[in-house]
């Protein structure tokens, strides 16, 4: 296995960023792992140091909310959607205080399916209500 950057040097091993092959030279060690130039700054990085990947808090109200929306378009919309709504926006406030915590995806997401789950419920309960006053005269 030769190194990337020299051909024809052997290689000692890979780089924990991006898995590639490295010589000796190419290889600086941070925090007990190896890394090539381009990963160095990555690893070396206070945004890396801050939040390791293994620290990470999934958020459960962000993926309750996105849960409630699906299931809110097919049924139970005019009650599934606001709480909903309710859920991911207390998702978005947990996420924001705490840099730790994942889960925006899920909130914003759940907050275009409550929101469209809502509007296709207020158009269909309205085309409804014009079909039976038609019906009726």
């Amino acid at each position: 296995m030769e190194c990337k950057n020299h051909p024809g040097v052997n290689a000692v091993g890979r780089c924990e960023g991006c898995a590639e092959s490295f010589c000796s030279n190419c290889l600086v060690e941070i925090g007990g792992k190896q890394y090539c130039g381009a990963c160095k700054t990555m690893a070396a990085s206070p945004a890396a140091a801050v939040i390791p990947d293994e620290a990470t808090i999934p958020c459960k109200e962000a993926n309750d909310a996105l849960i409630m929306a699906i299931i809110g378009i097919f049924c139970f919309g005019i009650i599934l959607e606001p709480l909903a709504l309710i859920k991911a926006s207390k998702a978005k406030k947990m996420i924001a205080e705490n840099p730790a915590m994942t889960g925006s995806g899920k909130a914003t997401a759940a907050t275009i399916i409550g929101v469209i789950g809502l509007i296709l419920w207020l158009l269909g309960t309205i085309s409804r209500i014009v079909a039976l006053s038609q019906g009726t005269h």
